[in-house]
Formats: C-alpha cells, structure tokens, sequence
C-alpha cells in the first residue's frame, strides 16, 4: 500500500520500461543487453504465457536482433548491463528461503519472468524457485534465442560503452498494469521494481535504503505523520519493518476521498467475492453480505495478518480501514485470521458510519 501510493504520487501512469540492445560500431561481434528494470520481460514462446499480461517477449527482442543485423560477423560477444538498479539486489532483511521458496527474487533490472524456474502457467512443471544470478540466466536465454548469430558468444557482465548505438528494444506494459497486478494478487517482486522506478524517477537511487525516505516524504506531503515508519524493503517480507494501523487508515481516507494524488489506488484494491484478486475466495458465510462492498489490500508475513482498505457501508457511507492482527502475549495467529478480519470488516459494513 506505501510502496504503490508512492508510486502512483510519483510516475506517469504512462511510464513503461524498456529492454534494449546494443552495437558495438568498432566491435562488430559484440552486442549489449541492457535491461531498464522489466521483471515481466518473457522467455515464454507461443501460446505460452506467464502470470504477467501482454508481457513483452525475449523471443521478440531476438527476433528484432535478428531482422536487424546485417553484419557477417557472427556474435561473439554479449555484455549484460543491469546497471539500472543500484545497491544490493538481495535484501539482508530476507530470509533465504523466500528466494527459494517462490517469495520474491533478487531485484536486478535484467531477468525474465522474475526469474521464477518455470513461470510458464500452462505448464504442470510451474516453479516458482527463484536463482541467485538473474542476469546470467538471462543473457544465456537470449543467447540461445539468437540461434545461430551467437553460438559461442560469451556473456560478460558490464555496462554499456559510450560509443554502443541502440538496434532495437521491447517495451513493458504501463506500470499501472504492474500496480493493479502486485496489488491484486500481493506480487512481491513487481513491488520491489514499481519501488525502484519510483525512487529513479522521484530523484533518488533506485535501491532498497531509497524506499523509506520516499514513502516518507509522499506521506508529509498529504499531512500523514511517518515518524513511526519503518521501511527495509518495499513487498513487506522485511521482518524489521515496521508501520501502524493509523497510518495506513490515515492513507487510506486520502484514498477514499477522491482528491488526493493517491486516489487511484482504489482501483486498484481487490474487491471482497471477486477474484481473481486475493480477496477473490473470501468473505463468505456470514460475511457474504459484505462482499462486492469491501475493498482491501491483504498482507501477511509469519505472526501477522492484516486488510485494509475502504469500505462501501451499508447506510451508504464510506469508510477507511486498517485491521492488523498478531501473534503476542503467548497467542499465535493462524489460517483462520483471516476469517476473523473478514468478520470484523464485516461489521464496519453492516454499522456505517454509526460504529461509533
């Protein structure tokens, strides 16, 4: 919710990344890879496609290489330049775990399919299983995809020469298209990238220590107290982190108010009964009389859960809400936290604005 609130405060919704490629004039043989930050870039092929809509395709881009050249020289050299991001691509406030286990991946601006094993979705060997080199991965994808123009290129880690001319590119789908997915269904490492190009484009290094300072400032701008804010990483995997009920239901009344530069995230919220979003399977029994009416932003970390959101109440009301829930004085939350969230959401809808 911070990361995307300043994103949206921040980027054009037009804002698209791209992934090029360049010549080298003196140096027919070499080629650079530059990635400009696009996690959703492909190596799906096909009918095959991944979890990220309309993304832009590895084999396209090779195949533009490919119509574009007109050397005899094969390829025998291709720089792969990730020089987009800065810092650490691994944050030290992850487990590592979460980078085998499918959570999140190193946060490097050249990988493809957020270097999941196997992000193919029509495929039963899906894995989610994350490597602890993205860039090399790649650049061994796209060597591949070059066929017979790069057989025995090597792949050099770098950044681009002063004398590279651009041949071609592929470009990313809108960055709100990232948003409204990374918000949906909690996409831990297109939120680390929509932070990232954030922090770039609000004048600051696009890495993890950028994160905090730059919800902090969009906060003070819509009169938000951000003293207690915490921000290690912009998915919320760091345990370190650290922000209150308040400050997000206070982000929230800006939400629902309309006006504000954050207004669009509303759209954005998965809606309570209708997925495919993660709120899609929720609020029933009950709770069903809620749904469609209560929109919210879930999370979850070990011995937290919380929703927050905004609220169409029943008396025609609209309210803002945050509801955390954690394990403490020797209780533990479990699976059925979220059931009980639900509940109380539930009641926000059903008592208006006469809660009290």
């Amino acid at each position: 919710v911070m990361t995307a609130s300043a994103a949206i405060a921040t980027l054009d919704s037009a804002y698209v990344a791209h992934t090029r490629v360049f010549t080298m004039p003196d140096q027919p043989g070499v080629v650079v890879l530059k990635g400009g930050g696009d996690h959703t870039l492909s190596k799906m092929t096909k009918g095959s496609y991944t979890t990220y809509a309309k993304a832009a395709r590895l084999e396209t881009l090779a195949s533009k290489v490919l119509n574009s050249w007109t050397s005899d020289q094969s390829v025998t050299k291709i720089i792969l330049d990730s020089s987009f991001f800065k810092g650490e691509s691994y944050n030290p406030y992850w487990l590592a775990s979460d980078r085998t286990n499918g959570y999140i991946s190193h946060i490097t601006a050249l990988q493809v399919d957020s270097d999941r094993a196997n992000g193919d979705q029509t495929s039963s060997a899906y894995s989610g299983y994350r490597s602890t080199d993205p860039v090399i991965k790649t650049g061994t994808l796209f060597k591949q995809t070059l066929k017979g123009l790069a057989p025995n290129a090597k792949l050099v880690k770098g950044t681009l020469p002063k004398d590279a001319v651009e041949l071609t590119a592929v470009t990313s789908q809108p960055i709100t298209t990232w948003m409204a997915h990374a918000i949906g269904i909690s996409d831990n490492t297109e939120t680390e990238f929509i932070a990232r190009h954030a922090a770039k484009a609000f004048g600051l290094t696009p890495s993890f220590e950028s994160v905090e300072p730059m919800v902090k400032n969009m906060l003070t701008g819509l009169g938000i107290d951000s003293s207690q804010l915490v921000m290690k990483d912009a998915s919320g995997l760091a345990q370190a982190n650290r922000v209150t009920p308040k400050m997000i239901t206070e982000l929230m009344v800006k939400v629902a108010q309309g006006n504000s530069a954050i207004a669009p995230l509303e759209s954005y919220l998965p809606v309570a009964g209708v997925g495919p979003g993660s709120m899609g399977g929720r609020f029933t029994g009950a709770n069903a009389v809620a749904r469609k009416f209560v929109k919210g932003k879930t999370g979850f970390i070990p011995g937290l859960y919380s929703l927050a959101g905004i609220i169409n109440a029943k008396d025609g009301s609209r309210l803002a809400y945050s509801i955390f829930a954690r394990s403490a004085d020797g209780k533990k939350v479990g699976w059925s936290t979220r059931g009980a969230l639900d509940t109380v959401a539930t009641r926000f809808y059903s008592c208006g604005a006469g809660l009290g």
